[in-house]
C-alpha cells in the first residue's frame, strides 16, 4: 500500500524506482523528507518497542546521524573504525545485551560484503538490528553470498551533495524477512503515518540551490549574516542546522513532497551513468596516486571498492593543516572536493557533551590526530579533467616532502 497522505503518484512511483533498482518491492520502501528522519523514525520505534538502550555507530560519521540516535531517546555507542573501509571494525566488534542496534556506514561508497556479513551476524547474535547507511551510494546495498540484502534496514539519501543532485529526500527499506516481525510491523505503522510536507518547508527546499549558489558569491561576512537570518526566519533550509549541531532535529517526520519526489524521480535514469563516472575516476585516482608517499590510500579502494562507484574519493594526508592548502588549491581550480569527517560528528559538535563526547576522551583525540588530514576528492566532474585533479594533488604532497 502506498504511504499514507500521498496526493500524486509520484510518491509511489519513487517507491517503485527504489525497488526496480534494488530488486526489492516497493511496499518495503518508505519515502521522508530527509534521511535523518527516517533513521530516527527506525530508533524511536525501536526504543517503544524495547525500551532504553545503545546504537552503536563509529567517530567517523556525521551529527545528523548521531543525531537520530539520540534524539530517540537512545544512546550513541561508538565502535572502533575499520581503517580499510572507514566503518565499523566487525572483528574488533563487540557487542552486549544493551545494544540495540549498529550502523555500518559505506563511507564514500565503499561496501565490503564480506565485512559486512560479518558486522550484521555479530549484530543479530546480540539480538540487534544492522542498520546499513547507504546515504553515499543511492540504491546499493550489501548483500549475501546469494545475493539477499543483509540489513534488517537501510538507508539512503538524495541530500545535499549526494547522488542525483536534488539535495532532499531520503528513502528506507525495512526488510520484510527481519526476525523480529511485530518491530517490522510497528516501523510499517510508523513511516506510514508521516504527516505531508508544510508549504513552508518545501518552498525553503526549492530555493535551496538558488540561495545558496547567491550566498557563495557575496563577501564571507555578509553571506554568513545573511545566511543565518534567512535560516532563522525559515527562508533557507540549511544542510545541517545549529540545532543539529548539538543532538537534536528540528522537525517531525514528514513524507517528502510530491514536488520533492518527482524531481528525485525524474533524476533516477541518471544514475548509470553518474555511477559510469564516478567508477572511472576511482580507477584513475588509484592508477596515478597508488604509489605516491604521503597520503594514504584505504585498503578497500585497492580491492573490495576498486570497480565501485565512490561519491568521493577518500584520501588521508597527516594532519589538518596538510590537507587544507591542498582542498583550497583544488577549490579554488574549480575541482570541489569535501572534508567531510575531518572531526567527530561532522561538520563538528556544537555540544560534545550532547553526543557523550568530550574533547578530552582518548577517542576523540584519537581520531582528530587520525582522521584530521581526510580529504574527499570529487568523481562526479568530465574525467578530461582527472589529469588536473591528479596534478594538484602531486604538487601539494611533493612540496612537503
Amino acid at each position: 500500500m502506498p504511504q499514507q497522505h500521498e496526493t500524486t503518484d509520484a510518491l509511489w512511483n519513487l517507491r517503485e524506482a527504489f525497488a526496480r533498482r534494488t530488486g526489492t518491492h516497493a511496499r518495503d520502501w518508505h519515502l521522508v523528507f530527509k534521511a535523518r528522519y527516517g533513521m530516527r523514525e527506525v530508533f524511536r520505534t525501536l526504543r517503544e518497542e524495547r525500551g532504553d538502550g545503545r546504537v552503536v555507530t563509529t567517530l567517523f560519521t556525521g551529527c545528523t546521524a548521531v543525531d537520530s540516535i539520540t534524539s530517540a531517546g537512545l544512546t550513541p555507542g561508538y565502535a572502533d573504525i575499520d581503517p580499510a573501509i572507514l566503518t565499523v571494525d566487525a572483528e574488533a566488534l563487540a557487542l552486549d545485551e544493551s545494544v540495540h542496534a549498529v550502523i555500518d556506514q559505506h563511507s564514500y561508497g565503499m561496501i565490503d560484503e564480506a565485512k559486512s556479513a560479518a558486522c550484521a551476524a555479530k549484530a543479530h547474535a546480540a539480538g540487534a538490528l544492522y542498520v546499513e547507511d547507504s546515504a553515499h551510494c543511492v540504491a546499493r546495498m550489501a548483500r549475501d553470498a546469494s545475493g539477499v540484502p543483509l540489513a534488517d534496514i537501510s538507508i539512503h539519501s538524495i541530500g545535499i551533495e549526494k547522488q542525483l543532485g536534488v539535495g532532499f529526500g531520503g528513502a528506507i527499506w525495512v526488510n520484510p524477512d527481519m526476525e523480529d516481525q511485530a518491530l517490522r510491523d510497528a516501523l510499517t505503522r510508523a513511516f506510514d503515518a508521516l504527516q505531508p510536507l508544510p508549504g513552508r518547508i518545501d518552498a525553503a527546499a526549492q530555493h535551496y540551490s538558488l540561495q545558496n549558489r547567491v550566498l557563495a558569491h557575496l563577501p564571507h561576512g555578509l553571506s554568513h549574516s545573511l545566511r543565518a537570518r534567512l535560516t532563522a526566519s525559515g527562508r533557507l533550509e540549511p544542510p545541517v542546522a545549529d540545532m543539529e549541531r548539538a543532538g537534536r532535529l528540528p522537525y517531525p517526520g514528514y513524507l517528502p513532497s510530491p514536488r520533492i519526489a518527482q524531481c528525485v524521480l525524474d533524476a533516477f535514469p541518471t544514475l548509470d551513468a553518474d555511477e559510469a563516472c564516478r567508477r572511472e575516476w576511482t580507477r584513475g585516482y588509484l592508477e596515478e596516486l597508488g604509489n605516491l608517499d604521503g597520503l594514504e590510500i584505504p585498503g578497500a579502494v585497492y580491492g573490495t571498492a576498486r570497480d565501485q562507484s565512490l561519491i568521493r574519493f577518500p584520501i588521508v594526508l597527516p594532519s589538518e593543516e596538510a590537507a587544507d592548502p591542498l582542498i583550497a588549491e583544488l577549490r579554488g581550480s574549480g575541482l570541489y572536493c569535501v572534508d567531510w569527517y575531518r572531526m567527530p560528528f561532522y561538520p563538528g559538535a556544537l555540544d560534545l557533551s550532547a553526543y557523550g563526547m568530550s574533547k578530552d576522551d582518548p577517542r576523540y583525540r584519537a581520531f582528530r590526530a587520525r582522521y584530521g588530514g581526510v580529504v574527499g576528492l570529487p568523481t562526479d566532474i568530465d574525467i578530461m579533467r582527472l589529469p588536473e585533479a591528479v596534478a594538484i594533488v602531486r604538487r601539494h604532497i611533493e612540496r612537503r616532502a
